[in-house]
């Protein structure tokens, strides 16, 4: 006791007490250590997308695997590798990111009859790019309104039209309805389902949204015509002027210009220069009527009440104008689950195209965590607020990582031919959360900079826009293996890393089912009436994959659609054990059988003695491992007992 304490009377019975008091809370603590330590041990082999049987079991983990990570994806950004790089793309992807939020602000406007327009797109993707920089769990990610979703938007709008039911108010309840779902899908481990997602799904999925972007610059591009000759031609010549230089610019590393600092910056700012360039040309030529952005004067919501006020920006989810009626609300419940499935699929297939090994990312993702937070925090930020949702956007996400990578060129050779083919392949790339905070506080301090912005020529950014359609497409092994059917001679093909060890018949075959599951897709995204439906039809493209072992072996699926996630499950922990003794059984089988083609002599050829020799090392390695996961049980269950003994008597 401390000096100055109150006197305690220390007798026999309060000292039993004591001490039964101090080993009660002694025993608490080690039970709880040892609670965390078999939580953390469980944590730590719990893959990213494997089924953990657990309440928020996945959630858990992900936070174990990216919490570690949280503190450098703040400082990375400032080391000397990565501050030039961070902060080129940073001005590339903010240009973007606006010119797409009042692309398809416009599209919202005109779809929604004013009720959602480009200013509520632009605050939309401010707010939920700040949410997601600080909170997310994959920060390369961009968030932002996409085609899909604005096809549902307006597919909803029509129904509330046909019930009589109020659109802003309805959407509040069919926000909250999905963030509901959407959180239940990230607690009870979802986003597992897309363990099955192979590339396959993700090759079609990403050369939709890049064919998407290219026709719909085009689109906008050639529409100018319309109207005067001269102002479409020269609109014509900025769009294609921005998008030519910032290709070329895109290569200027590789030039021996200048010194290799200066090659760098113009590399990494090239869409910018480009975009500034062609926006100072167009303003020399005040003459020709060109169309620049069109941005509101003021900080307002774009609609308009029946009096002719403007709506207020919470939206009151009982009705703006006239009551709400309560079965409103349960009926929002069913168009909020096909909002769920399509936010489901736009935000993990664009997750799962990031998070691809080939990308060379070294922190882990983490989708359980990455759809609570759009449960917890998007969905209702954007249905109280009136505006539009936003999931990953697909094209921007991988124009954002493509300008935080850095790549090397790596030398594939053609076993047969002997021809060799340089291929750019990522080295290290910039994940961090200093740029995408910056691009998003940026748009949001645009609304305060209308008059400047809009000096910008549409058609400029409908370059910027074809550009990032058209280098998305670079790296989509389906687009490789589509030029090889422009090249007749067979003879000149380049030694793609997707050819090696299959037939020709056989790859050309895989494509043709692609093209087919892609041209679906492009089609039902151009027809109004079932552009709204083409989510589900993706996860029809998820059930035909498993029919493709029938028509494919195992190898040429191995090569031509190897699985974009690794390690999810007990399986494929299995499958990796035994590949190093199969590669090996198959490597030694390969070379003395060329040792027969060339002797022609029977002293080389394989027996069964060799490849069985080889099965058993195999065979006792693996039992090797298994010997000693089982030597550690008894161990265990002898401690587990200890514990539940322990436990009673106290």
């Amino acid at each position: 006791l401390s000096t100055g304490s109150p006197t305690v009377l220390l007798t026999p019975r309060f000292v039993a007490h004591t001490q039964c008091v101090v080993a009660e809370n002694s025993f608490c603590s080690l039970v709880s250590s040892c609670m965390m330590a078999v939580s953390t041990a469980s944590m730590e082999h719990v893959k990213p997308l494997q089924w953990t049987r657990k309440f928020a079991g996945g959630l858990r983990a992900d936070l174990y695997r990216r919490g570690p990570c949280y503190l450098s994806d703040w400082t990375d950004a400032f080391t000397g590798q990565w501050r030039q790089k961070c902060t080129s793309s940073t001005l590339f992807i903010f240009f973007a990111c606006l010119s797409a939020a009042i692309s398809f602000g416009a599209l919202f406007d005109k779809g929604t009859g004013g009720q959602l327009g480009a200013f509520e797109t632009i605050l939309s993707s401010a707010l939920s790019g700040v949410v997601w920089s600080i909170f997310s769990g994959q920060p390369l990610a961009i968030m932002g309104a996409t085609g899909p979703e604005l096809a549902y938007t307006i597919v909803f709008l029509k129904m509330c039209d046909s019930l009589g039911l109020e659109f802003l108010p309805a959407r509040v309840w069919q926000g909250l309805w999905c963030a509901f779902f959407t959180i239940l899908l990230a607690l009870f481990d979802g986003s597992a389902v897309c363990a099955y997602i192979t590339q396959f799904t993700e090759d079609v999925f990403s050369a939709l949204i890049s064919f998407t972007y290219i026709l719909a610059a085009l689109n906008n591009i050639f529409r100018a015509f319309e109207g005067s000759t001269k102002a479409a031609f020269f609109q014509f010549l900025l769009s294609f002027g921005a998008f030519g230089l910032s290709m070329y610019l895109r290569t200027f590393r590789n030039t021996p210009w200048m010194t290799k600092w200066l090659r760098n910056a113009f590399a990494n700012f090239g869409a910018t220069i480009s975009l500034l360039i062609f926006s100072g040309i167009a303003g020399a030529f005040s003459g020709v009527a060109v169309e620049t952005l069109n941005l509101p004067e003021k900080f307002e919501p774009t609609m308009k009440l029946s009096d002719g006020a403007v709506r207020p920006w919470v939206i009151n989810p009982f009705g703006m104008e006239r009551g709400f009626p309560v079965w409103g609300i349960f009926f929002t419940a069913f168009p909020a689950l096909g909002l769920c499935i399509l936010g489901f699929l736009d935000q993990n297939l664009t997750t799962l195209l990031i998070n691809r090994k080939a990308n060379a990312l070294k922190k882990p993702p983490a989708y359980h965590w990455d759809l609570l937070v759009c449960g917890i925090f998007i969905y209702p930020l954007c249905s109280i607020l009136g505006l539009p949702f936003t999931h990953a956007a697909t094209i921007r996400s991988l124009t954002n990582l493509t300008s935080l990578t850095d790549y090397k060129e790596v030398v594939h050779q053609d076993k047969g031919t002997k021809t060799t083919t340089t291929v750019k392949v990522p080295d290290a790339v910039a994940e961090q959360r200093v740029s995408h905070l910056v691009i998003h506080v940026l748009i949001g301090l645009s609304t305060f900079l209308a008059p400047v912005l809009k000096l910008l020529p549409l058609s400029v950014c409908y370059g910027i826009f074809l550009y990032m359609g058209i280098s998305s497409m670079s790296g989509n092994p389906f687009f490789d293996r589509i030029s090889l059917w422009l090249i007749w001679d067979t003879s000149m093909y380049p030694a793609l890393p997707c050819m090696q060890g299959v037939e020709l018949t056989k790859l050309h075959l895989y494509t043709a089912i692609q093209l087919i599951c892609f041209s679906i897709l492009l089609v039902m995204t151009r027809v109004d009436a079932v552009a709204a439906f083409f989510p589900f039809f993706l996860v029809l493209i998820g059930i035909l994959r498993p029919l493709l072992p029938h028509i494919f072996t195992k190898h040429e699926l191995e090569v031509l659609d190897s699985s974009s996630v690794e390690d999810n499950d007990a399986a494929s922990l299995q499958r990796k054990k035994k590949e190093p003794q199969e590669d090996e059984l198959r490597r030694r089988t390969s070379q003395q059988r060329k040792m027969v083609d060339e002797d022609g002599s029977d002293d080389h050829k394989l027996s069964l003695e060799s490849k069985d020799k080889i099965r058993d090392e195999a065979v006792d390695d693996a039992e090797t491992q298994t010997r000693k996961v089982v030597d550690i049980l008894p161990d265990l269950e002898g401690l587990a007992v200890g514990i539940d003994e322990t436990v009673a008597g106290s």
